[in-house]
């Protein structure tokens, strides 16, 4: 299994379902990484988006998402 790159961040799983169906609509496979709903409740909050390497660039456009240039 190849390594996956995170994309982006949420406060919750709903919020990061609702992005994953832009990506799902472009054809772009994604898995959604929380803890939320284990057991008794989350123990980490939030959840977050990865994707492959490859589509990586093509997913953060077609989120909106900025990547900041990195200083050297």
């Amino acid at each position: 299994m190849q390594d996956l790159v995170e994309i982006a961040n949420f406060k919750t799983r709903m919020e990061a379902e609702a992005a994953a169906g832009l990506l799902e609509n472009e054809g772009i496979p994604y898995l959604i990484q929380s803890q939320e709903g284990m057991m008794h409740g989350p123990l980490f909050p939030g959840a977050s988006i990865v994707v492959a390497p490859e589509v990586a660039e093509q997913a953060r456009e077609i989120l909106g998402i900025v990547e900041e240039a990195e200083e050297d």
